[in-house]
């Protein structure tokens, strides 16, 4: 079994592989509408928690909350999403809004993560990853806790030396006798 890979790894790819078979191309974009006498009124926009359908309500409802805190693109994400949810069965959408509600609560370096371990996975051969599946199904829950501590942490970004400021530009000063020799020249070319 593969040190990197932990009970995480398998979280984040089975959620992760949840999301990614329901969510389908979404748009929504703001409305405006102009009044007779040339205002402009805003119609609550699609991406408003207050201008989602009752049926989106319930299939986000664990995102409630932290709705005005998600970006257009991931809001987007998540109403299609939304679309497929009432085709789920129960227990399907249960399983959903408990993933939906763990995944609201990661920070943005553990989604971060939880994604590049969904990407290495998915460079693996089907095979191997039944295989190690089934293996990591047979360890107790303390054996997946040791492995889990033990995984390696992936680095997010290599880490850059910050470049030192730009020295400020000090005055040009010429010397005292270049100054009056170009002062003479502009005044012989101004007498002429």
């Amino acid at each position: 079994m593969q040190p990197g890979l932990s009970k995480h790894l398998i979280a984040a790819f089975g959620s992760t592989v949840l999301l990614t078979a329901l969510i389908a191309p979404a748009g929504a974009a703001q409305a405006t509408n102009t009044g007779t006498k040339g205002q402009t009124e805003t119609k609550l926009t699609p991406l408003e928690w207050s201008g989602l359908t009752p049926l989106q309500h319930q299939a986000l409802q664990p995102l409630a909350s932290s709705w005005k805190t998600l970006s257009e693109s991931q809001k987007k994400k998540w109403i299609a999403l939304s679309s497929n949810y009432t085709r789920l069965p129960p227990a399907d959408q249960q399983k959903l809004h408990q993933r939906m509600a763990h995944w609201a609560t990661l920070t943005p370096k553990q989604r971060t993560q939880a994604r590049l371990n969904f990407a290495q996975t998915q460079q693996m051969p089907l095979e191997d990853k039944a295989e190690r599946w089934e293996v990591y199904q047979t360890f107790t829950p303390e054996q997946k806790k040791v492995m889990a501590d033990s995984a390696p942490k992936l680095p997010l970004a290599p880490k850059v030396a910050k470049a030192a400021p730009p020295a400020r530009a000090a005055s040009v000063r010429r010397p005292a006798s270049t100054a009056r020799a170009s002062s003479a020249a502009r005044a012989a070319s101004d007498a002429r």
